[in-house]
């Protein structure tokens, strides 16, 4: 049997900015273990910019992602090895904690990471 991790519902974009259309996108995963599931909200911030990350993170002992939303946008990200902290990659987007400290970037716009944003914890966000 499986079990239905979660379903996130993406909004995906159409020619038009008048039109848009949803889906779902499921995630199966074998039953044992049970999914950790913890959703933190973050403050982050550069020298350009503010804004408020909010992460779902869905953890067993076999592997590990994170459902992450900001500014209207939302991705995905898979954990992948990291020498310290926990590290998530997903399309053009990194997501690295630890601790309560979390750092953002986005490859595609900032390749030599220099304008990443520095992510702190929120207090009292279960």
């Amino acid at each position: 049997m499986k079990k239905t991790l979660f379903n996130a519902v993406l909004s995906l974009s159409l020619c038009s900015s008048m039109s848009a259309c949803a889906a779902s996108l499921v995630i199966e995963v074998p039953d044992t273990p049970e999914p950790r599931k913890e959703t933190v909200v973050y403050q982050c911030s550069n020298k350009t910019k503010k804004m408020r990350v909010e992460a779902t993170y869905y953890d067993t002992d076999e592997f590990g992602l994170v459902y992450l939303k900001w500014n209207g946008k939302r991705i995905i990200a898979s954990n992948v090895v990291s020498a310290s902290g926990v590290k998530y990659v997903g399309g053009e987007y990194t997501w690295w904690t630890k601790g309560n400290n979390a750092t953002f970037y986005d490859v595609i716009n900032d390749p030599k990471e220099e304008n990443f944003l520095d992510c702190i914890k929120e207090k009292n966000t279960e």
